[in-house]
């Protein structure tokens, strides 16, 4: 095979495996050298919504300002293609060396939570729950937490705040052990609704075939998400939910990492005893009213699905 040859197929297999590894992205990240040196990183994002990009250099050579230099950086991405940072050599003569990888998630990072909204129970009105607090092993409660309620039925479960829908998915949980001691996975769905702060809200234990919504829908306060899975503990239905937003901890030099991770809001609901955050073992009856369900409407959706005084989801 001759030189000109080998450079073909070399090219080709590195263009075929480039292709085959981002067939299921969303997010691409380039970098681009310039004729002074630097070096530009940019993004491209081919779908609809929030995400945010976390970016890793590695073996950085000839970078100004290195003591500053992280070692991961993370960027929301507003626009469907854009800039993220510039690299500047430290001696203009000659080039920058480094190496990079990259992940995306669907969401904002750090944004700019609106503690003024007031969120409804998930749950028909004048239905009474019992709010139990589930935690992660590790991790301070203040950091993150979600609701669990049991229920004795399978409840139709409604949106808390107005929102998109970003995310239907299913995940497997451990289940009782079969006749030769195996355990048995069972899968629940959870459905995910970005907030216009950057919030999300998690409902978790939804049946998947009794979904009321789909992907990108846009959802309002009590409209029907979906209905309570037939998965039970004692004899019971369970149903998690969480609001929460991704935060990166304190900026960390290149040798350390820095972390992204959920951070918990623990917001104010509306109850039929008023407004009041959720307390771990209380109980709580499910209410809505016009100004909780509007708050974040147009005018428009408002002249729609508020004409005469009657809520129609």
């Amino acid at each position: 095979m001759t030189r000109n040859l080998l450079l073909v197929f070399a090219i080709f297999i590195l263009f075929s495996t480039e292709r085959m590894s981002s067939q299921n992205q969303k997010v691409f990240v380039t970098r681009v050298k310039n004729l002074d040196n630097s070096i530009v990183f940019n993004y491209i994002k081919e779908e609809v919504g929030s995400y945010f990009v976390e970016i890793e250099l590695e073996k950085v050579q000839n970078v100004a300002d290195s003591t500053t230099l992280k070692r991961k950086y993370a960027f929301n991405l507003n626009e469907k293609s854009g800039t993220l940072f510039k690299l500047l050599p430290a001696n203009e003569k000659k080039e920058i060396f480094c190496s990079y990888t990259f992940s995306f998630t669907k969401g904002t990072i750090n944004p700019k939570v609106d503690y003024s909204i007031n969120y409804l129970l998930p749950f028909q009105k004048n239905k009474s729950i019992r709010v139990l607090e589930s935690k992660r092993f590790n991790v301070k409660p203040e950091v993150w937490k979600n609701y669990l309620v049991y229920s004795k039925t399978r409840d139709t479960i409604f949106a808390m705040r107005k929102g998109i829908v970003i995310d239907i998915r299913k995940f497997a949980i451990t289940n009782v052990a079969d006749a030769n001691g195996q355990s048995l996975p069972d899968y629940r769905t959870e459905v995910i609704v970005e907030h216009a702060d950057g919030t999300n809200a998690s409902y978790s234990g939804l049946d998947e075939k009794s979904l009321f919504v789909s992907l990108n829908q846009t959802v309002y306060p009590h409209s029907r998400l979906g209905i309570m899975d037939d998965i039970t503990t004692n004899g019971e239905y369970s149903f998690r939910f969480n609001v929460y937003y991704f935060t990166n901890e304190d900026s960390e030099r290149l040798s350390s990492n820095n972390k992204i991770i959920q951070r918990s809001v623990m917001p104010f609901f509306l109850a039929q005893d008023g407004i009041q955050k959720l307390n771990n073992e209380n109980n709580f009856i499910a209410t809505y009213n016009d100004p909780a369900i509007s708050q974040e409407m147009t005018e428009e959706e408002k002249e729609k699905y508020l004409s005469k005084n009657s809520i129609h989801f």
